[in-house]
């Protein structure tokens, strides 16, 4: 489509690409509670401004065993078919060859089980045999670890990806305080924690334990620019925001070629995933759904983008609701 403009005047558009990270795995709301108490957690979790509270069913760790410095186990939630899973700590380098690991599981109930191989774990602890502290995992810290880090799992069957599915509940942004203080006494957090049902088949499924937490900081801003305008670029749905300059002012048209419209610390990022992921999933907790996106107050468009677009690193999951679903590509493998 060709664009009409005096021979005076060049026109512009720009549109942009926000990057997302999640800096952390997936925590349940239970789990969050003493993670945020944390040093290091709180240092992961600094720059984080935009929230997601998802819910799937309860998975937890089934038949979990050591024998010497091999851990045996299944990931399982009731719902999918387990995924069994082995783990070397030698071959990881968390034990010296011949060593032999112990471990320290978690329960959701008080009764902890006493028989072997245990059932029912939501997290477990793993120790050298001087008592050094090696890690913990929780079932979706584990996933994360061998989706995004490549931890070496040997899985004799089973789908991890099955176990990364989630409803989204709500979406929050954290833009003028931390997540940490901004999630302390969240009144939408804790409505969703009491009158929440749980969706799994376990007996100890319970909200808290299944409604999680998605961290994403914002770590990158991509830019498309189209000048001389002539339609292009422009989405079909997009209304352009035209930037003009005189023909002559070379130094102009260079500064809006090579210099973002906008800094990557600008609350209008914030603002702007926060509206559009709120506008497209239209979760049951939001109560304000920006029907009017892109037209919000102190958005992307504001700074002079005429479309923005999100993009996702290192979330292994599909994000859905019956309005929208975002099947986020995975790239997932044995350990060689």
């Amino acid at each position: 489509m060709a664009v009409s403009q005096d021979e005076n005047t060049v026109r512009g558009v720009k549109g942009a690409t926000i990057q997302l990270s999640m800096t952390y795995p997936i925590v349940s709301a239970f789990e969050f509670e003493y993670l945020k108490e944390e040093a290091v957690i709180r240092d992961r979790l600094d720059n984080c401004s935009i929230y997601l509270l998802v819910q799937r069913p309860l998975t937890y760790f089934d038949k979990v065993e050591v024998d010497g410095s091999v851990l045996f186990f299944e990931i399982a939630d009731g719902v999918s078919p387990p995924l069994e899973c082995r783990i070397d700590l030698v071959e990881i380098g968390a034990c010296e060859p011949g060593e032999r690991a112990t471990l320290e599981t978690w329960y959701f109930t008080k009764q902890a089980p006493k028989e072997r191989p245990y059932r029912d774990v939501p997290a477990i602890k793993l120790f050298r045999e001087n008592g050094d502290f090696i890690v913990w995992w929780s079932p979706q810290k584990l996933l994360f670890e061998m989706v995004v880090n490549g931890l070496r799992v040997a899985t004799a069957k089973g789908d991890p990806l099955s176990f990364l599915d989630f409803t989204v509940l709500y979406v929050g942004q954290a833009f003028d305080q931390k997540v940490w203080d901004r999630l302390t006494g969240h009144t939408k957090m804790q409505k969703i924690l009491t009158v929440q049902n749980p969706v799994g088949a376990s007996p100890a499924a319970r909200a808290p334990f299944e409604v999680s937490l998605v961290l994403l900081t914002i770590v990158g801003l991509e830019e498309a620019l189209e000048i001389p305008y002539a339609g292009f670029l422009v989405p079909p749905t997009a209304e352009p925001v035209i930037h003009d300059f005189d023909i002559s002012d070379i130094e102009g048209m260079g500064r809006f070629a090579c210099e973002p419209l906008v800094a990557l610390c600008d609350e209008a990022l914030t603002r702007e995933v926060e509206a559009q992921l709120i506008h497209s999933f239209r979760p049951k907790y939001n109560g304000i759904l920006f029907n009017r996106y892109p037209a919000i107050k102190g958005g992307m468009r504001s700074k002079g983008y005429s479309w923005t677009e999100l993009e996702f690193e290192r979330l292994p999951a599909t994000l859905r609701t019956p309005h929208c679903s975002l099947d986020l590509e995975v790239e997932y493998g044995e350990p060689e």
